[in-house]
């Protein structure tokens, strides 16, 4: 289950730190900041994190990053065991089906504004996307990725401690910035997964006695692996 994370999960974490290097992806990373600052004024989020999940911002960022960056486009195929009457139409038991996942995520009647990365849409009460399947990213239905939460998990740890600890910065040549839209960032468009086009960021260390002081917890409760 974890080895089926290693090209899915990298992608959206990847894509994500591209996107928070951007002029509106600092805006993002500063609400989440003080989201993070408010609901932990202890300092404690970096542990705490791994036990819990109290930051909605923070859920509704890692759902827009699932959403907006596919990286299955294109579903693992489904075989169905029995006919299905679709209309007047009848799909006979045997048939090869998949999910465009892309066309899903990018659904206008499902999705308000699809081409705009808006974390928002999931906090509102209102949205389709809250009440209905809020992304596609996992796939759909009873087959769905059976690690979609551990993923979830992993990808809401990773994006707390990064910008807790980090100030993500565009790089200093525009030549070095990502793309930023799912198709074209693609190096490779007609891979399984998404491979993301090289770029470059700037990072910048918020507190480096907080930092030396997790990353020494970490390598302290790790030492033995």
């Amino acid at each position: 289950m974890v080895s089926a994370g290693l090209d899915t999960v990298p992608g959206n974490l990847i894509m994500c730190l591209a996107y928070l290097a951007t002029p509106e992806g600092q805006a993002t990373q500063q609400r989440a900041l003080e989201e993070i600052r408010t609901v932990y004024p202890d300092n404690d989020a970096w542990d705490k994190c791994l036990e819990e999940e109290k930051l909605p911002y923070m859920t509704a960022l890692v759902k827009e990053v699932l959403r907006f960056w596919s990286v299955i486009p294109v579903c693992l195929p489904r075989v169905s065991v029995k006919d299905i009457t679709w209309g007047n139409a009848v799909i006979p038991a045997g048939t090869t089906f998949y999910m465009n996942a892309y066309a899903a995520n990018y659904d206008q009647t499902h999705f308000k504004q699809p081409l705009e990365f808006m974390p928002d849409r999931y906090l509102d009460d209102t949205s389709s996307s809250v009440s209905g399947t809020p992304h596609y990213g996992f796939g759909a239905g009873s087959r769905m990725c059976i690690g979609s939460h551990l993923a979830n998990r992993e990808m809401y740890t990773a994006f707390l401690r990064l910008i807790l600890a980090f100030e993500i910065l565009p790089p200093k040549l525009d030549s070095d910035l990502a793309i930023i839209d799912c198709l074209e960032s693609n190096s490779v468009p007609t891979s399984l997964t998404l491979d993301p086009k090289p770029f470059k960021i700037g990072v910048r260390v918020r507190n480096q006695e907080f930092v030396e002081k997790w990353i020494g917890k970490s390598e302290e409760r790790t030492k033995h692996l």
